[in-house]
């Protein structure tokens, strides 16, 4: 007997009443510059968002019952509204679809599960440990080694922890005989765990396909007209990104350092698993060709403008290199779920927020904001809206929500106070990448790494704690300057 899917009806209760409670106050009270409409698609917007931290549904799910309600609302229609000069005067649901960026992430997810398929990523892991692996701190600079090369090659931060990295690291925990949940856990096991999760926020900042947020970022920012490109996000990065990645696996190493302090074993095992693979197979040759090229064609993109060196279409282009070549097949393309997954949502979430601004309001927020922070230096604006940005976090279980609903109003603020346009774009844009330096449920990796049994909940918020103070003074202190050398402000 067929039976319903299950839903969880009590995650709706938040969303509906905080929902309606916002729709209906412009019955009773507008804000002094704001349209009805604008604080009616502001209302839905936060349902929405509300909605992705509940989960009544899949976050794919909750957005498209937010866009749903948006049309029966008549917020938005159904296709695009042109006038007599055919000029598009309201945009329909169905032009969300066609964000190039949303595009992007999703043939970007399944590229790398051409990278999972064909043991590509086990391969550079492996000879990573290799390299590296002789003590205990080598093999943690190697998982940071590891994740920056794979944060160019999966664009999904929780598919290279859960998929490669973590494999690895209980792996090698499991050959020192460190267990979960038992005293032993600190030989190696603990230390290698939040290594890997440290590894993972590094590698995620250093790249705009580093993980779904960075996406948000990147489209949020075109609406207040400022292009983040693959390019310009990884020079902005790099600086920052290569301090944090000397420093940090340092620090843990020595405020939560492991006993096993040599690691030979390590060179024999990797080589193990390497010859157990045996030499690179022709599906690996290609998917390493083929992502070589794409990375070459992307970085050409920033200067070749032409149709062919989009961004999204070299994507399309790798992905049919791929299927032609028989590396995926149509089957690999349709079931790589989380693909559509982000399609979904990514574009929905998008679409909402461009609304919010051709509305008006997030215009209307901004001069709100720049009225009542009048007289103060545009840079202690921004550190403060750097710190709530990132505080904030422990109050967000999804980084994607946490963005979508405050990046776009903090960058707009920023801009209006005085503060430059592209500093402003960047460094909120990483504050979003190491804001996951706070909960166990901050992100993916941290639901997966912290749920380990390596590393307790109250190891993990207080050395988090400790790390994110680092990271605000890292980003914080070298982005600033360094973007001024290259001259992006």
């Amino acid at each position: 007997m067929k039976t319903l899917e299950k839903v969880n009806y009590r995650g709706f209760i938040a969303p509906v009443v905080i929902g309606v409670i916002l729709y209906l106050i412009p019955l009773f009270w507008v804000p002094a510059g704001l349209s009805v409409q604008a604080w009616q698609t502001f209302a839905i917007f936060v349902a929405t968002i509300v909605g992705c931290i509940t989960k009544p549904l899949p976050i794919a799910g909750t957005t498209l019952v937010g866009l749903i309600v948006m049309v029966l609302v008549g917020l938005a229609p159904v296709e695009d509204v042109e006038n007599a000069q055919g000029v598009v005067t309201n945009s329909g649901i169905l032009s969300a679809f066609s964000n190039s960026s949303s595009w992007l992430i999703a043939m970007a997810f399944i590229m790398a599960a051409g990278i999972m398929k064909t043991g590509l990523g086990n391969r550079i892991a492996y000879n990573m440990i290799k390299w590296f692996g002789k003590r205990s701190l080598g093999i943690a600079y190697a998982l940071t080694g590891l994740e920056l090369i794979l944060g160019g090659l999966i664009p999904s931060n929780s598919a290279r922890t859960g998929g490669v990295v973590w494999p690895l690291v209980e792996s090698i925990s499991t050959n020192y005989d460190s267990k979960p949940n038992d005293p032993s856990r600190k030989k190696i096991g603990s230390f290698l765990d939040f290594s890997a999760f440290h590894a993972n926020i590094i590698s995620t900042a250093l790249f705009v396909t580093g993980a779904a947020p960075n996406i948000v970022v990147q489209q949020m920012a075109a609406k207040e007209h400022y292009n983040i490109t693959w390019v310009s996000w990884f020079l902005a990065a790099l600086v920052p990104v290569i301090i944090s990645a000397v420093v940090v696996p340092f620090l843990i190493y020595k405020m939560y350092g492991p006993e096993v302090k040599e690691t030979p074993n390590a060179r024999e095992w990797s080589q193990k698993q390497l010859d157990t693979m045996g030499k690179m197979t022709v599906p690996e040759i290609i998917m390493g060709l083929t992502f070589s090229g794409a990375i070459i064609m992307w970085v050409m993109s920033s200067f070749i403008k032409l149709p062919q060196f989009k961004a999204s279409f070299v994507a399309f282009l790798a992905v049919g290199v791929l299927l032609v070549t028989g590396v995926l097949t149509v089957k690999d393309v349709l079931s790589e779920t989380g693909a559509w997954n982000i399609l979904i949502w990514l574009s929905v979430l998008v679409f909402m927020a461009g609304k919010l601004t051709s509305y008006g309001f997030i215009k209307w927020f901004a001069g709100l904001v720049e009225s009542g922070l009048h007289g103060i230096s545009w840079w202690i604006v921004l550190l403060v809206l750097v710190l709530v940005m990132f505080y904030s976090h422990y109050f967000f279980a999804s980084g994607t929500a946490h963005v979508t609903a405050l990046y776009l109003p903090f960058l707009s603020v920023a801009v209006a106070t005085g503060a430059p346009l592209g500093l402003s774009a960047m460094l909120l844009a990483f504050t979003t990448t190491i804001m996951a330096s706070t909960t166990h449920y901050a992100n993916g990796p941290a639901s997966v790494l912290a749920s380990t049994g390596y590393v307790t909940q109250s190891e993990w918020w207080k050395y988090n704690f400790i790390l994110g103070l680092v990271y605000l003074v890292i980003f914080g202190v070298s982005t600033p300057i360094w973007l001024k050398v290259i001259g992006m402000y």
